[in-house]
């Protein structure tokens, strides 16, 4: 039985689909992320598969139970901006929580307290928190029914890097346990170190659903960006383009050129066989993220 399954999942806001026709499945005790532009569709997608929204189309189902349902009490989630009462310790706000829920016993409260490692800040007021502390609350209220799926909205925003490596090993060993982690993130670099299988959004349409192996090896077909400054900068913009690229003019002289890391060994070698002299060149690689946003907007420039 698939943990989660979307079929034909479309949200519409008036005219404007927020998510369009969103099919994919995911299977009991994987960890997926769920990448894409701020804005293309990711917490629209997140919250309809919650039950907090109602799709205007299609279908999804989680644990088997069409949504919203009762199985929707085995799913933990941290959508959007977490919320707490500021006035309250992030104990107690736990603790309301698990009496919302049920079955939660005080040990447990105790328990994804030290998960998250707020132990030593569990009795100060939430108002208190910085942001990083909130979103390290919202995790242990994910996770205090032991949820067999987990819904995760940016988890590690206003983490700092050590944070960010600790969400991710405690994500990996909530997994083991079975559970299923769908996390969203806009920064591939964030989760590459977490997750087998992206599914990537674009303005509300699935455009990769596959390994993560799968996607760095189309992101790897990188681009390099030269900036090159010549005494004739119109016979430096005729002889790139009579190579077969488009370049884009700068001030001072410098052209700007993006080309296929394969070309850009030779290009200051072909550039001088036409007889351009290079006056400077400064050579800039696409990093993973930039070939990644890429592949979903092949017009971006590299960054």
């Amino acid at each position: 039985m698939n943990a989660i399954t979307a079929t034909g999942l479309t949200k519409r806001y008036g005219q404007k689909a927020a998510v369009s026709d969103a099919t994919f499945e995911i299977e009991q005790g994987e960890i997926v992320g769920f990448l894409g532009p701020n804005g293309a569709g990711k917490t629209t997608t997140l919250r309809m598969l919650a039950g907090l929204v109602r799709p205007s189309s299609g279908t999804c189902t989680v644990l088997g139970d069409t949504v919203p349902g009762d199985s929707l009490r085995e799913v933990g989630t941290m959508i959007e901006e977490p919320s707490f009462y500021p006035y309250m310790t992030g104990r107690s706000n736990l603790r309301h929580a698990a009496r919302l829920h049920g079955d939660v016993s005080e040990a447990r409260v105790v328990e994804v307290l030290e998960f998250v490692r707020l132990q030593d800040a569990a009795d100060k007021k939430v108002r208190a928190y910085s942001q990083g502390m909130r979103q390290r609350l919202a995790l242990a209220r994910a996770l205090l029914w032991r949820p067999k799926v987990l819904l995760l909205d940016e988890p590690t925003n206003g983490l700092d890097p050590a944070g960010i490596a600790e969400v991710r090993e405690s994500l990996r060993h909530v997994a083991r346990d079975g559970t299923t982690v769908l996390v969203s993130s806009h920064i591939l670099a964030e989760i590459e170190k977490l997750v087998d299988r992206i599914l990537a959004i674009e303005a509300g349409n699935i455009v990769f659903d596959g390994p993560l192996r799968e996607l760095v090896a189309r992101a790897a077909e990188q681009n390099v960006t030269y900036t090159i400054s010549s005494r004739d900068r119109e016979a430096l913009v005729a002889a790139l383009v009579e190579l077969g690229y488009a370049p884009q003019v700068l001030g001072a002289g410098e052209v700007e050129v993006s080309l296929p890391a394969e070309d850009a060994e030779f290009l200051i070698e072909r550039l001088t066989a036409k007889g351009v002299r290079v006056v400077s060149a400064s050579m800039e690689e696409d990093d993973l993220e930039d070939a990644y946003l890429r592949l979903i907007d092949p017009s971006r420039r590299p960054s």
